[in-house]
């Protein structure tokens, strides 16, 4: 199974040398399965391993013991292990939400605040049911195309294996893992799909899950080279919009297919049908001012030649000069930024929130902190450049909050951006003079 995992893993190129790769651990048999592939082949991918376990509350004492299974598993294996939970099913009341989607969000949630790719354990039946359920609600072409292996900064590297595999190997490993009694309820529609309906499915085909497998990687290919196209209807685009023009020129499939581009870079979740429908009507409005509700406070707008999508209650705050060493609060979003030098740096794990920056990397204009501006861009490893709005896309990172997180800066030069990373040009390095830095607000980081 390891000359397998290595193979998908290099033929989808899910990790690059030097990638801090977080395994996302529940304690069940497939995340198991897949921190022992990543500990034993850590010198082969040549990554630096973590685990992430989020406890859900859900199960009460069996949460709790999944839990410090986790913790003692990665502590004989000695693997840096990051702990998160929330009241999902609070969370759910709040938000409206299902029990099911409230733990993903709250899940996910908690894996994009570390810093790293991380790694889940999702099986092909995980995605074959994945795609039924698309089919069951409704769905086109993207639907189809099931859980890619990788989508920002969260890479699958078992999707290629069946859940029978995965057990087996676990056997030969003589690996323990949790069982969760959740699994077996048939309250959500992915039980009832497992236990009930992919049987006969696989009476018929028992090799189903590796053949939709295989189609979803044809109809991904296609759902790609249909988003390049539609794109191209996307022009003078800009953080507030696009030219109305171009996507009137668009064939009714293609200009529905942009929209969605469009509003992906401000919802997480996908938009209904019926609001692409309403934006092409706002599209062919001969109003030069009129305009549709969106969901999560969005509003699109025409603005004469432009379709602009605005967001009510958007914050910035200007550019603050903090105090080094000391602490600075910015009153305008509430940021406390907490920066003490320290001599003779030793190496330590960054975070989004906690970091070390190179401290001669100040010494001629002091430090400050302010929103994102147009056209910033963030050093990365490869001695390139990426922009901060495309690595806040990555990340996911909601348009509402984009405008809120500190850009550290000194001069025009920038240095680092909480939630997302240091420059790589700017990182610390054990023995120098380094300046430790923390940026929290509120109760919430």
């Amino acid at each position: 199974m390891k000359a397998e995992f290595l193979s998908y893993c290099r033929e989808e190129q899910l990790f690059v040398p030097g990638d801090t790769v977080i395994c996302a651990v529940s304690g069940g048999a497939d995340s198991v399965a897949l921190l022992h592939l990543l500990h034993d082949l850590q010198s082969e991918l040549q990554i630096s391993l973590r685990a992430a376990h989020f406890n859900h509350k859900l199960r009460g004492e069996e949460s709790d013991g999944d839990e410090a299974f986790v913790r003692e598993l990665c502590g004989q294996w000695q693997i840096p292990l990051f702990l998160g939970s929330a009241d999902v099913s609070a969370y759910g009341r709040a938000h409206q939400m299902g029990t099911e989607e409230a733990a993903r969000q709250c899940r996910y949630d908690f894996f994009r605040s570390l810093d790293g790719k991380v790694a889940t354990a999702h099986n092909a039946e995980d995605h074959l049911e994945t795609v039924l359920m698309h089919l069951l609600r409704g769905s086109g072409l993207r639907g189809l195309c099931g859980i890619p292996p990788q989508r920002g900064s969260v890479v699958r590297p078992l999707l290629w294996a069946g859940r029978e595999q995965i057990r087996s190997y676990l056997e030969q490993q003589g690996l323990p893992h949790r069982e969760d009694s959740s699994n077996r309820s048939l309250r959500y529609t992915r039980n009832r799909l497992r236990h009930e309906v992919l049987p006969l499915l696989e009476k018929e085909n028992p090799r189903l899950a590796s053949r939709v497998l295989k189609q979803s990687s044809l109809l991904r290919r296609e759902d790609q080279l249909l988003d390049e196209l539609a794109g191209e209807y996307l022009q003078g685009h800009s953080e507030g919009g696009v030219l109305i023009a171009p996507l009137l020129s668009a064939p009714d499939p293609l200009q529905k297919r942009a929209l969605r581009q469009l509003l992906g870079e401000y919802l997480e979740q996908d938009v209904a049908l019926v609001h692409i429908e309403a934006l092409q009507q706002l599209l062919r409005n001969p109003q030069p001012s009129a305009c549709v509700s969106l969901p999560c406070g969005l509003t699109a707008q025409r603005c004469y030649e432009r379709l602009e999508i605005l967001r009510q209650g958007a914050v910035s705050f200007p550019e603050t000069v903090l105090n080094v060493p000391g602490e600075t609060v910015i009153p305008d979003c509430g940021w406390k930024i907490s920066c003490n030098l320290k001599k003779n740096f030793t190496k330590m794990t960054n975070t989004p929130f906690h970091f070390a920056i190179k401290y001669d990397m100040i010494w001629q204009h002091g430090l400050s902190a302010r929103s994102r501006q147009v056209g910033d861009r963030l050093p990365t490893a490869d001695g390139h450049s990426k922009s901060l709005k495309k690595l806040m896309i990555e990340r996911r990172i909601p348009r509402k909050d984009r405008e809120l997180l500190p850009v550290l800066v000194s001069g025009d030069r920038i240095l680092a951006v909480a939630g997302l990373a240091v420059a790589a040009d700017c990182q610390a390095q054990e023995g120098q003079d380094a300046l430790i830095i923390h940026i929290q607000r509120g109760e919430t980081l």
